[in-house]
């Protein structure tokens, strides 16, 4: 509502709406933002499907350790790193950090350092160094077969749900810019990352000549479409919306290609067809889970770039008064 519409105009004068300033694009929010956000999904993705669906221990071990949980801690902190650098000044990612009440960078980045920390202590035992593993000694191992590690895990898979969701309400949050203040955005990035982190365990089975069951095919293809339905949805809604009207045309104006090809087509549209394809045709489950990986992660990179870089604050109106002749 503008300020037109909420101060009466005064007596013996006419309150006439003008434009105080037109929608503004964001440009503090791009590159750095858009790769910490495709690698915390994927990172907190893998780690909560492989462990979900007990694939961990077919997708290959490192010195005793799985290697899809050593990816996903490796995944995590490369995007912590980036958030870091992408903050700037360290009292700056501090004073970010320590508003869990009010931030969604914060609570997720305390669920960023929750998962390591968990994740790694999960897996500790495992670890072999030369004749025996130095931590044994612990009550549990890595694939939470005592009670102890069942606990473990399950603190590290919420923090994982976390870290995946956090990403995209981090946006929601940003009420200033209208494109980004829906809840299809934290949809989108999720369901992203589960595809992409399907097709990465998919890829990990096939390194190490594990059979790909169907059922993860469906997952992918299903992830695929819904992610499809959620674009859909987020572009046909509120599409006069001040703010949100300049980014759609700047979607389809200036990134138009990328989107269309690059998002909808490539990154989303081939994978789910390759994945319905893959269900019924065991033969091609190991190649597809390779092309699928490369086809999710560069449309999931591409969606979260170009969310960020179609934002705009919406246009400010005012009123003019005049006095009444």
């Amino acid at each position: 509502m503008s300020v037109a519409e909420t101060r009466p105009a005064a007596k013996g004068r006419i309150s006439t709406p003008i434009a105080l300033m037109p929608a503004v694009l964001q440009h503090e929010w791009d590159l750095y933002h858009a790769t910490w956000f495709t690698l915390m999904g994927v990172g907190g993705g893998i780690f909560l499907l492989s462990r979900l669906m007990r694939l961990e221990r077919g997708l290959g071990v490192w010195l005793g350790l799985p290697v899809v949980d050593l990816v996903s801690f490796a995944v995590i902190s490369a995007g912590g790193l980036l958030l870091i650098w992408s903050l700037g000044r360290p009292l700056r990612f501090l004073r970010a950090v320590l508003k869990p009440g009010t931030s969604w960078i914060s609570r997720g980045a305390i669920a960023d350092f929750v998962f390591v920390v968990l994740g790694g202590a999960l897996i500790l035992p495992g670890l072999t160094l030369g004749a025996a593993p130095p931590f044994a000694w612990l009550p549990w191992d890595a694939w939470a077969s005592t009670t102890a590690g069942r606990v473990i895990e399950d603190v590290a898979l919420a923090a994982a749900a976390i870290v995946i969701v956090y990403a995209g309400l981090v946006l929601a949050d940003k009420a200033a810019i209208t494109f980004w203040r829906s809840w299809a955005i934290p949809t989108q990035f999720v369901l992203s990352s589960l595809a992409t982190s399907m097709a990465t365990v998919m890829a990990l089975q096939t390194a190490n000549r594990t059979p790909i069951e169907a059922a993860e095919c469906w997952l992918l293809a299903g992830s695929l479409a819904l992610l499809l339905g959620a674009i859909g949805w987020h572009l046909a809604t509120r599409t006069s919306q001040p703010g949100k009207a300049e980014a759609l045309a700047r979607l389809y104006t200036t990134y138009g290609a990328f989107f269309w090809v690059g998002v909808i087509v490539v990154g989303t549209l081939l994978p789910m067809v390759l994945a319905v394809l893959a269900a019924v045709a065991p033969s091609a489950r190991d190649a597809v889970g390779l092309l699928s990986l490369v086809l999710t992660l560069a449309g999931g990179f591409v969606l979260r770039l170009l969310t960020l870089r179609v934002g705009y604050f919406p246009p400010v109106s005012g009123a003019l008064r005049v006095p009444k002749r």
